[in-house]
């Protein structure tokens, strides 16, 4: 197998586990997003396709840095086997969680900063 046929299966893998991760932590396919908070702050969710994207790119980086796809000569060959596209799979899955959890990170700050400012605002009004 060519070293770009392995690269290419390493990130399908990696593509249906953020596909995977897309579905369990969001319950769904979710499109992207621009969500606007009441703050005009806009953050963004890059919805199941961000999720699938992230997810083969890191699994790509993880066969690169973990397994045999690092020690090959760009000229040459590249070995597979079923523990790396397993570690794709897991690594899409991974990398595709992180992105998850920044954008829930962010979103979860402005609203409570959007909180915090509504409830200043309520006791300013009553002093």
């Amino acid at each position: 197998m060519r070293s770009y046929q392995v690269i290419l299966l390493l990130f399908v893998m990696g593509l249906v586990g953020g596909l995977l991760n897309a579905y369990l932590s969001d319950g769904g396919f979710l499109m992207p997003q621009m969500d606007r908070l009441v703050n005009g702050q806009r953050i963004w969710r890059p919805g199941f396709p961000g999720n699938a994207l992230v997810g083969g790119v890191t699994a790509v980086i993880m066969a690169i840095f973990y397994g045999p796809l690092g020690a090959v000569d760009l000229a040459g060959v590249a070995k597979l086997d079923l523990r790396t596209l397993a570690g794709a799979l897991l690594s899409g899955i991974g990398g595709a969680r992180l992105l998850t959890q920044e954008v829930g990170r962010r979103y979860g700050e402005s609203t409570k900063t959007q909180t915090d400012e509504a409830i200043r605002n309520l006791t300013s009004v009553k002093d």
